[in-house]
């Protein structure tokens, strides 16, 4: 990889900085451009290892070629010089694909794409096998490019698979699809095209059944019944098959793995009062997968709200306002979420403490008290973890 050329990084984030940590540790020269980051800050002790640079120093006839960051705006100005000088560009999921060996399995999907990757990778240890999971899921491939695995498991957002075609790996997995992203997808019809480039490359690919009708093509497909949990098991056991693994259906929930902010119930009053913190659920579709699993018997408390991601919210909204007591919500997507809900149960607050507070008054006998967003994080909060964890400490520090 060493050149002469640089390679010019697009994001500071956590994989602009797997990017700067595998080039530098390659002596590949790079450069880093960031819209949040000023020239007064270039040669700050926070940002003087990044190397930076303002948009007018780059010189694109002398660019290697662009490592972008899957939040970088594909639209930006730099994006569409690079694309006129024929300057490849290049996510971390294909570098990672070109320059490591050992066998993939890429998942994508709107949800439940950290539930099997997390899944499949406890099962596939449980039977011996050396794997990790990576990517999307919180571990940025370039950390571990030099390690060799009998498999690495690896979340793919749209956003990687936008950036560019990926080369060719052992098996792809297309878990559902619905509405997701259209701020930046700009329509479903994008949406799914891009997921759809997850199959071309992939020697093996997988799909659920019910995506025959928009999908290109697919090797294998598996089946839709039941919920989310359902579908995830079934298409863990189509990868299972088609890997030639034969583990029993026992096994395989055995090692079921349930993830923090997915409605995990973390606190409980008296037994029958319980908390649940679902902040992972960033989409529609999401959020009324995890609100459907609860006892309807229960008197439902539901704090939502954020970034939405220019998302049709009237199925959600439908459904809080017939099933929910009381409904809290706050954030870019109040206004949005005023029109639909039922203003007798639902009142608008200013943040997320405001509205742990308003849900605190209003619990009683029998209650769930659920965190269910279907919104992004992104207006208040650097992700979804950051949003779950300051959600159960409100809750878990407050005095009631």
């Amino acid at each position: 990889m060493n050149s002469s050329k640089p390679i010019l990084i697009l994001g500071k984030g956590i994989t602009g900085q797997s990017f700067r940590k595998y080039f530098f540790k390659k002596k590949a020269p790079f450069f880093t451009f960031d819209t949040r980051v000023k020239k007064k800050e270039f040669k700050s002790k926070e940002y003087k290892e990044f190397n930076f640079i303002t948009e007018k120093e780059i010189d694109f006839n002398n660019l290697k070629f662009i490592a972008c960051s899957p939040g970088f705006d594909l639209n930006h100005r730099i994006i569409k010089k690079a694309r006129r000088h024929n300057i490849q560009i290049k996510s971390d999921i294909s570098i990672f694909i070109e320059e490591n060996s050992s066998k993939k399995i890429l998942v994508s999907g709107t949800n439940g794409k950290s539930t099997v990757c997390s899944w499949l990778e406890k099962l596939f240890i449980f039977k011996n096998l050396d794997v990790l999971a990576l990517g999307n899921i919180g571990k940025p491939v370039l950390d571990y490019i030099e390690e060799k695995k009998d498999f690495f498991i690896i979340e793919v957002s749209s956003f990687h698979l936008e950036i560019e075609s990926l080369p060719s790996f052992k098996l792809s997995v297309l878990l559902n699809i619905t509405p997701d992203h259209l701020d930046r997808h700009k329509n479903l019809g994008n949406y799914i095209a891009i997921k759809n480039k997850l199959n071309d490359s992939s020697e093996i690919s997988i799909a659920n059944e019910n995506l025959k009708k928009v999908i290109s093509h697919a090797d294998y497909f598996f089946s839709c019944k039941g919920n989310v949990r359902n579908q995830n098991l079934n298409a863990i056991k189509t990868i299972c098959s088609c890997l030639e693994y034969d583990f029993s259906d026992e096994e395989i929930m055995t090692c079921f793995a349930q993830l923090p902010h997915r409605m995990e119930t973390f606190h409980y009053l008296d037994e029958n009062i319980s908390f649940i913190d679902d902040s992972k659920a960033t989409n529609v579709a999401s959020s009324l997968e995890g609100l459907k699993s609860i006892d309807e018997s229960k008197s439902l408390i539901v704090i939502c709200g954020g970034r939405s991601k220019n998302q049709d919210f009237e199925e959600y909204t439908n459904f809080l306002n017939q099933y929910a007591a009381n409904i809290i919500y706050f954030g870019e997507s109040s206004a949005a979420l005023k029109k639909l809900l039922d203003p007798s149960k639902s009142h608008q607050v200013e943040d997320l403490q405001k509205a742990v507070n308003s849900a605190l008054k209003l619990v009683k006998n029998n209650s769930v008290v659920i965190l269910s967003p279907a919104c992004s994080s992104l207006d208040m909060f650097q992700s979804f973890s950051e949003r779950g964890k300051k959600f159960k400490d409100l809750v878990l520090n407050a005095k009631i």
